[in-house]
Order: structure tokens, then C-alpha cells, then sequence
């Protein structure tokens, strides 16, 4: 049995200017942001077809129940809430794949689609708009940076996938013969106000909830956890490599 803990790195940075009363962005149009933009709070971009060269795409946007918007904006709670919608919806987005072996919302988004959760600007909540941006983000082979690429990843499947290297495990292709597909994901938190429990809680919270989700006659390889600087971005996911 194998697992890893991989820290991400949060850069802080201003938004854009985004007029106040600005509609939700609509799903299947796309955008190009740079490395502060993908780490803020608020969604900031213009988005524009997929034809075009982008390195991420709207796949849907969800609506705040009141009792989560009343946490306050850009709440642990809220990002937590939004992260967790958006990986229903956004797996949906992706792969209309119906009947399948584990729960749909389990699967791990592609490379070309790592999910990441935006809310509007503080001058638009002020508007009273009460919305999260599900954004997929194309990641090169290592996940160190994003990719530019052509087309929406609506319908195209979960290629391609998420494999990481056992060795220092960042990202790898997926053709080696020691990568680590990852190929579901499990919630960790018990509530959306849960605080990061540590990495060594969080890694046996994620081996004994892939272990529950593993279906008899399978086999649980790897697990997986992203750090607290995801976590506090709203991804509260432990991820396993599940295979049979």
C-alpha cells in the first residue's frame, strides 16, 4: 500500500474589476487565467468560446441555499458547500457515462478539468448575487501549471487522467508502469465548518472512507490527500487509487 500528502501552494492576488451586477458565468464558455487568478475567491474572468486557446471552462454554476450564503462571503462553510456541489455537477458535465460501477460523484474529474470553485466579486454578494462558478482547469502532466488548450471537455470522458509519481508524487504520465492513477475521491469532513484535522488524521480519514467506498473483489492501492491550502479553498476530498 502506498500514500502521499501534497501540500499546494496559495498566491494571493487582487481581482479584477467585474461590474457588480454581472450574470453568473454560463456553462460550456471558457477563459485563460493565470496563476494568482485561479487561487482567488472571486470569479474575475471574461470567458469567451472553447474554440478559442483557454486554459479553463465553466462547467456549471450552482446556487447558495440561504443557510450557507448566511455563513458569510467566502466563508469556510461556503467554500466547503460549493467545492462539494460542484463535483456533482461537474462530473455530470464531463462524462455522461449512466450505470456505473461506484457513485458518479466519487470519480475523479480529468486532468483536463480539475475542478476549482469560485464565488462572485464582494461588490456583486453586495448585489445580492449568491452564486459558485464550478471551473475546470487544464493542468499539464506534472499539475504544475495550467495548459492551453482547444474544444470543451463537455462529454469527452474523465481522460485524461490524474496519475501521479510515487516518487515526490507530483504529476507523471500515465503510461509509466509505476504511475498512481487516482481514481476516486471520498468527502473527509463531518461538517463544512470543520476545521483541517492534520495531515495524519486526514490520510487515516481518507484510507478508512476509500476502504468503505471500495466495492468487494477490488483493491485499494493508494490514498491521497491535497493539504490544508486545499482544504481552505473548499477541495475537503481525500482521493484513493481503487482498482481491481
Amino acid at each position: 500500500m502506498r500514500f502521499a500528502l501534497v501540500a499546494g501552494l496559495v498566491l494571493a492576488g487582487a481581482a479584477a474589476t467585474t461590474p457588480a451586477h454581472a450574470a453568473p458565468p454560463s456553462a460550456g464558455t471558457c477563459l485563460t487565467y493565470n496563476s494568482t487568478q485561479w487561487v482567488t475567491t472571486a470569479f474575475n474572468a471574461t470567458t469567451f468560446d472553447c474554440l478559442s486557446a483557454h486554459n479553463g471552462e465553466v462547467l456549471a454554476t450552482v446556487t447558495l441555499p440561504a443557510d450557507i450564503a448566511a455563513t458569510g462571503y467566502g466563508s469556510a462553510a461556503m467554500k466547503g458547500w460549493a467545492f462539494r456541489s460542484c463535483q456533482s455537477v461537474a462530473i455530470n458535465y464531463a462524462w455522461t457515462a449512466t450505470g456505473t460501477k461506484y457513485p458518479k460523484a466519487s470519480y475523479v474529474m480529468p486532468r483536463s478539468a480539475r475542478l476549482n470553485v469560485q464565488l462572485p466579486t464582494a461588490a456583486q454578494w453586495a448585489a445580492g448575487e449568491r452564486w459558485a462558478a464550478c471551473l475546470g482547469q487544464s493542468r499539464n502532466q506534472k499539475l504544475s501549471a495550467a495548459q492551453t488548450r482547444t474544444g470543451s471537455v463537455a462529454g469527452k470522458g474523465l481522460k485524461p487522467y490524474v496519475c501521479l509519481n510515487p516518487r515526490g508524487w507530483g504529476g507523471m504520465k500515465c503510461g509509466k508502469t509505476d504511475a498512481v492513477r487516482l481514481t476516486h475521491q471520498v468527502w473527509i469532513p463531518s461538517s463544512y465548518t470543520q476545521a483541517y484535522p492534520g495531515t495524519n488524521r486526514m490520510l487515516s480519514k481518507t484510507q478508512k472512507a476509500c476502504n468503505k467506498l471500495r466495492k468487494k473483489g477490488w483493491t485499494l492501492r493508494t490514498w491521497y490527500v491535497p493539504g490544508q491550502s486545499a482544504w481552505d479553498r473548499g477541495n475537503r476530498y481525500g482521493f484513493c487509487e481503487i482498482v481491481k
